[in-house]
C-alpha cells in the first residue's frame, strides 16, 4: 500500500482520505491508519472499506469470491490480515478521530450491485471526523 506524500499545497492536509479495499493487505494496521491520519485537515474527515474476519467473510470473499466466481485472483486475502471493525475502529480512535458511521456492504452477484447494509459480517466502511 501506498500512502500519497505529495504535497496538499497546504499545510494543514486533506479534507478527507479514503482508502478502499487496502487495509487487509498491510502488514501493520496502525501504522497504516496513522500515516492516512496525518494527511487529513482538523475537522475533515477518513474512510475506509474491508473485510472483516469472520467465517462468513472467509466464505464468501476468499472461497466464493477467489476461488469460485473468480472476481479476485486466488490467494488475494489473507484470512489472518482480514479486519475486525473493532480493531480499525481503534485504531482510527487513537490517531484523534471519532467514529461517525460503520456501515456493512453486501454484494448482489446477479445484479452486480453493492448496498449498504447494518451486518458488518463481511464488507464494511468506516467514517470517522479529525477531532480539532
Amino acid at each position: 500500500a501506498v500512502v500519497s506524500t505529495q504535497s496538499t499545497g497546504e499545510e494543514e492536509g486533506w479534507d478527507v482520505v479514503v482508502s478502499s479495499e487496502v487495509v487487509e493487505h498491510v502488514p501493520c494496521i496502525t501504522s497504516f491508519v496513522g500515516e492516512c491520519a496525518k494527511r487529513v485537515k482538523p475537522g475533515g474527515g477518513l474512510m475506509f472499506t474491508t473485510i472483516n474476519r469472520t467465517m462468513t467473510s472467509w466464505a464468501l470473499a476468499i472461497i466464493a469470491a477467489e476461488n469460485i466466481a473468480g472476481y479476485v485472483p486466488p490467494g488475494t486475502h489473507d484470512y489472518h490480515k482480514l479486519v475486525p471493525p473493532q480493531v480499525l475502529t481503534g485504531a482510527i480512535r487513537d490517531c484523534g478521530f471519532e467514529i461517525e458511521t460503520i456501515v456493512g456492504m453486501r454484494f448482489n452477484p446477479l445484479t452486480r450491485q453493492w448496498s449498504k447494509t447494518s451486518d458488518l459480517s463481511v464488507n464494511y466502511a468506516v467514517t470517522a471526523r479529525k477531532i480539532g
